[in-house]
């Protein structure tokens, strides 16, 4: 491919061609004639032709010169249109935010959040994504998500992002109050219980599954595997399933009443909730306030 033209040099020449003479250019450019002259010089050195004939009382154009300058207003002027297209866009995309999360933020600190981000932004507009971080990825990935907040797994490459730790929040094994089960302190008093679990095939929970004994030996006891709560919440209100949620949402006034902790000995693993975005495209104005402030309130919550 041959060498192109720089966008100053085609500045300059047509300045040259709309004013006719390389001082009056140079005075409408704020340049001086010298620094317009070398620049031209290179122009025609990349062009391979000469473009300008100098006179006493100006400048004639080639017939180099003139084909390129019917062409290099064209080109500025698509520039000059593409300029203000992408600001139009950054203008629009400063104005909304999309992000993803877990639910257990929308239970927890995204009220106040979201209460304190429409404060300070009140005409920006808000998209929320509510799933686990496999999901999420591939949205961010597309740039249909401005960035993520989820459960950190071995399984779920995120080398491509920068990756930012946030809070690490306890999960336990969930049922009603008055369930069979409601006192069992072992996992082996569980063989005969029936399951609610997500529909992980990566993840933090395929995590568990993997690392805790009991339900790599009891797969046909999980009889009912869903990612929605609007599903599993009320088998384990109003049955006898038994589900892995957070504890955090045991401890709400809703549920509290409701739902139980079991004191199972065997500890799970800790969830570490952090902070996704993507390495090479810089976040807006709008998605940085919006992670300014979740920071916060990530901080101060107590999970």
């Amino acid at each position: 491919m041959k060498h192109l033209p720089k966008l100053n040099q085609l500045l300059a020449f047509q300045a040259i061609v709309q004013h006719g003479s390389i001082r009056a250019a140079a005075k409408a450019l704020q340049q001086t004639q010298p620094a317009l002259t070398r620049s031209m010089k290179e122009l025609e050195h990349t062009m391979g032709a000469s473009l300008l004939i100098r006179g006493s009382f100006g400048v004639t154009l080639t017939d180099a010169g003139r084909a390129l300058a019917s062409r290099s207003s064209l080109i500025l002027e698509e520039l000059e249109k593409v300029s203000e297209e992408i600001h139009v866009i950054q203008q629009l995309s400063q104005g909304s935010v999309a992000f993803g999360i877990s639910p257990i933020l929308a239970i927890s600190i995204l009220p106040q959040v979201i209460g304190e981000f429409s404060h300070k932004r009140p005409e920006a507009q808000i998209i929320i994504e509510d799933a686990q971080l496999p999901v999420h990825i591939p949205r961010l990935r597309e740039g249909k998500l401005d960035f993520v907040i989820g459960v950190k797994s071995e399984d779920v490459s995120l080398s491509e992002f920068i990756v930012e730790p946030l809070f690490t929040t306890s999960f336990g094994v969930i049922a009603r109050k008055d369930h069979p089960c409601a006192k069992s302190t072992s996992f082996n008093e569980l063989v005969n219980a029936k399951w609610w679990l997500t529909d992980a095939h990566i993840g933090f929970f395929k995590q568990i599954e993997e690392q805790v004994p009991y339900f790599k030996h009891n797969k046909p006891s999980i009889a009912v595997r869903s990612d929605s709560l609007v599903c599993g919440l009320p088998l384990l209100m109003h049955s006898d399933y038994l589900g892995i949620l957070s504890t955090i949402r045991v401890k709400l006034s809703e549920y509290e009443d409701k739902l139980c902790i079991l004191p199972i000995q065997e500890k799970l693993p800790s969830a570490h909730f952090v902070l996704i975005y993507p390495r090479k495209i810089p976040l807006t104005q709008t998605a940085q306030k919006m992670i300014d402030i979740i920071r916060w309130h990530c901080a101060r919550y107590e999970w």
